[in-house]
């Protein structure tokens, strides 16, 4: 990579900045490569995986969408007998579908999913991280397969300054066993008609259902990012020597007449009290179902299961409708995270992907430090059936707003006008905020999606 300001900057090679030359050399990655990735994310996230080798644990990495980073030999010794340098920072990407807000219903638009993103605790504060983050925005603006970012922030003081803002929220529910759902009776009803089964999480049959039953219920749920078969499959592998004597991940199927129509994927842990009386807990990590029927079908057998007095389940939205069948927000015990932040590469390329709640003609003026071709003034031009466009202009601007805040706008959830009593937004035309901040809705929270 040449200068830091080019816009074009390579994706492989030494890097340069400020013009002196920058010790370190982003390469391509290949499967050949596991080991020392293996080894510097243990020494970032500083979790081991007993048993389990490179290449599994690092079955899930897609190598044509991710890049490493080398160290000067000098700074970090060689490992012994490979004549390879170590790595000192990495990034991937999944290949995903993410659901947002649609002209009349919600869309799925194509969406690099970031992770893996390490950096060696030797070498921090050096630039690795922008370079990086530079090179994949970089590719993917190229490459223009994906105009949306999208990723799980485990700093939130990072990601911002790259221009990604969250976009939903992630809510956790905490139900004691028979905890009582107070649903409508139609509802109950049609639930009713909806069978569940219980597999084990991996191996392959298992594998292929929950995939199925994902892109079902991800394409109905807005905020959903719906990963590939590669990505499931290996999220969901097991590994009996890491997992010791806790159970293998199970997950519990909904489907109606034949077709998949939900599910949860879930973990439980024996415990008993003093006087021997189960108090065991369970873990719902993911849940998602395609309507309000099989969501009830999928709660009530997780809320009935034997030995089982704790029931966690993750990833819910704030107007989920297991918080208001429990009786609300204290109920359910609720906890409130920040869960999907979003990233516009293409900026009119993504806004014209998703839908408007309302016609409105606008014209923005961004700032985009990072992706230098989003920036200027934009015309946005939605008409009365939802669909966007937009196009340069010269025109002068009504909103003025860093790119991160349509990242935090797009899912319909959190709005313009709420982000601009944060001082993030200026409007230069009195209604131009509150038409486009309407325009931007959702008519439901987005739901805090799914790992990756």
């Amino acid at each position: 990579m040449e200068d830091q300001t080019d816009t074009h900057p390579k994706t492989s090679g030494p890097i340069e900045t400020t013009g002196r030359q920058w010790p370190y050399r982003l390469v391509e990655l290949t499967d050949a490569d596991a080991q020392r990735m293996l080894v510097l994310e243990e020494q970032v996230w500083f979790e081991v995986t007993p048993g389990a080798s490179a290449a599994e644990v690092m079955g899930a990495f897609d190598y044509a969408r991710g890049q490493g980073v080398e160290g000067p030999p000098v700074a970090t010794p060689t490992p012994a007998g490979t004549g390879v340098p170590p790595l000192v920072g990495m990034y991937g990407a999944f290949d995903m579908r993410l659901t947002v807000p649609g002209a009349s219903r919600p869309v799925q638009v194509p969406t690099s999913g970031l992770s893996w993103v390490a950096v060696h605790p030797d070498h921090r504060r050096r630039g690795i991280l922008r370079a990086m983050m530079r090179a994949y925005l970089h590719r993917l603006r190229d490459e223009g397969a994906e105009a949306v970012s999208a990723l799980w922030a485990a700093d939130v003081g990072i990601y911002g300054r790259y221009g990604y803002g969250p976009a939903s929220l992630q809510v956790n529910l905490v139900f004691g066993a028979g905890a009582e759902l107070n649903v409508p009776n139609r509802v109950r009803s049609a639930a009713d008609d909806v069978a569940t089964h219980l597999m084990s999480a991996g191996d392959d049959e298992t594998a292929r259902a929950l995939q199925a039953a994902h892109e079902r219920a991800a394409a109905a749920t807005l905020g959903i990012a719906a990963r590939n078969a590669l990505t499931t499959r290996e999220f969901f592998r097991d590994f009996p020597v890491a997992r010791g004597a806790r159970e293998r991940r199970q997950v519990l199927f909904a489907s109606r007449d034949g077709h998949p129509v939900g599910y949860a994927t879930l973990q439980r842990e024996q415990k008993w009290d003093e006087h021997m009386n189960a108090t065991g807990e369970m873990i719902v990590g993911e849940m998602a179902a395609t309507d309000a029927p099989a969501l009830y079908a999928l709660a009530r057998r997780l809320l009935d299961f034997d030995l089982i007095t704790k029931v966690t389940v993750h990833g819910r939205s704030t107007d989920d409708p297991l918080v208001w069948w429990a009786g609300g927000p204290r109920a359910a015990a609720t906890r409130v995270h920040d869960a999907l932040w979003l990233r516009l590469v293409d900026l009119p390329a993504a806004l014209v992907q998703r839908g408007f709640a309302a016609p409105t003609d606008v014209v923005l003026e961004v700032a985009d430090e990072t992706c230098p071709w989003n920036a200027g003034r934009w015309r946005l031009t939605v008409d009365d059936a939802g669909a966007a466009r937009c196009v340069r202009t010269e025109d002068p601007a009504e909103l003025s707003m860093g790119v991160e805040v349509l990242g935090s706008s797009y899912l319909g959830g959190r709005s313009l006008a709420s982000q601009a009593a944060a001082g993030t937004v200026l409007e230069h035309r009195a209604g131009a905020l509150r038409r486009l901040s309407r325009a931007m809705r959702a008519d439901v929270e987005p739901m805090g999606t799914s790992g990756f």
